[in-house]
C-alpha cells in the first residue's frame, strides 16, 4: 500500500493481509430468510434494506429480523425489480440499482416508490447509463451510479439532473477497467475496480488506486466505517481518512456478499440471511 498526499486531501493508506484484530467478533444471531441477496444497507433509523436477486425485490428490516415493507417483483415496468444488484438507505431516499431494467429506483422509507431516475433513451450521451451496478449518495446529496454498461460513474443532483460523469475512457486521468461497486466516503468516493480501490473526489478527480491483496465483491462505509468484503473475508477501516484495513476475526466462512461495521456491531449479508457480531471484551 502507499500514503498519497494531496495538496487539498491526505489519505493513508495500509492493507494488513494478516489477522491483525486481537478481539474477536462475537455471533449474536442470524435474521432474515433471503433467495439470494446481493447487497445490503443500514438506514439512519436502524432498519436494513436488502435487495434479494432471487426474489426480485428490496426488503425492509429491523434487527430482530422482521419485515416491515417488500416492493419489486420480476418484471419491466417502472415498480419492478429484474436484478436488483445494489440498495442505499441515505437520510431520506432508499435507492436501488436494477441493472437490467437500467435505472435507479428511489423509494420512501416505507418502499413506496417516489421516483425513477431513467437515462437509457436520453438525448443527451453524457448522462446516459445502461446496466447499472451500484449506487451512492455523497455528503452533498449528490446521486452516483456506476454504469456497467459504459464502465464509468454518472452523476445527478438530489432532483435527478445531471451533473457530470468520469472514470470513463475519455473522462480523465483514470480509466475504469472491471468496475463492480461504489460507496461515498466522507468527502471522497471509493471504487472497486476489479483488484483495486480507486478513490475519486466528489467532482471526479483521480486521488488514489489501492491494489488489493485479492478479489473482493463490495465496499461499503457506514458511519465513517469502511468495510472491504470477499467471499471469505472481511477487512475493516475505521476511518474513512486513514485507510488502514485489518482482517475481522470471524471463525465462519461462508460465501460473504456485503457487511457493515455500525455501533460496535459486525453485520454480514450472506445470500440467504444477515449474521450479526459483537466485538468481544
Amino acid at each position: 500500500m502507499s500514503v498519497s498526499f494531496l495538496p487539498l486531501l491526505l489519505i493513508l493508506v495500509t492493507f494488513f493481509s494478516g489477522n491483525l484484530n486481537s478481539q474477536p467478533w462475537n455471533f449474536v444471531k442470524e435474521i432474515g430468510n433471503f433467495n439470494r441477496a446481493s447487497s445490503f444497507s443500514l438506514s439512519p433509523e436502524g432498519y436494513f434494506y436488502v435487495t434479494d436477486l432471487g426474489a426480485s425485490q428490496v426488503l425492509k428490516l429491523d434487527m430482530d429480523g422482521a419485515v416491515f415493507n417488500t416492493s419489486g417483483g420480476y418484471g419491466w415496468d417502472s415498480r419492478s425489480l429484474t436484478t436488483p444488484l445494489d440498495v442505499c438507505a441515505e437520510m431520506v431516499y432508499v435507492l436501488v440499482a436494477d441493472e437490467e431494467n437500467n435505472k435507479i429506483n428511489k423509494y420512501d422509507k416505507s418502499l413506496n416508490l417516489a421516483g425513477t431516475v431513467y437515462k437509457k433513451e436520453s438525448l443527451l450521451n453524457d448522462e446516459v447509463f445502461g446496466y447499472p451496478l451500484s449506487v451512492t449518495v455523497s455528503t452533498m446529496g449528490d446521486l452516483y451510479v456506476l454504469d456497467g454498461e459504459n464502465k464509468r460513474i454518472v452523476y445527478f443532483n438530489f432532483f435527478g439532473d445531471y451533473k457530470g460523469n468520469f472514470g470513463g475512457y475519455n473522462s480523465g486521468f483514470y480509466t475504469l477497467d472491471r468496475p463492480g461497486k461504489i460507496t461515498a466516503l466522507k468527502n471522497t468516493l471509493a471504487v472497486l475496480d476489479g483488484r483495486d480501490l480507486v478513490i475519486f473526489d466528489l467532482f471526479g478527480n483521480y486521488i488514489n488506486k489501492i491494489p488489493l491483496d485479492g478479489k473482493f465483491i463490495s465496499v461499503k462505509a457506514t458511519d465513517g466505517v469502511v468495510t472491504l468484503t470477499s467471499k471469505t473475508e472481511i477487512y475493516v477501516a475505521n476511518d474513512a481518512y486513514n485507510l488502514e484495513f485489518t482482517k475481522l476475526d470471524v471463525s465462519e466462512h461462508l460465501w460473504f456478499v456485503d457487511s457493515i461495521v455500525s455501533g460496535g456491531m459486525l453485520y454480514i449479508l450472506t445470500e440467504n440471511s444477515i449474521l450479526i457480531y459483537k466485538r468481544g471484551n
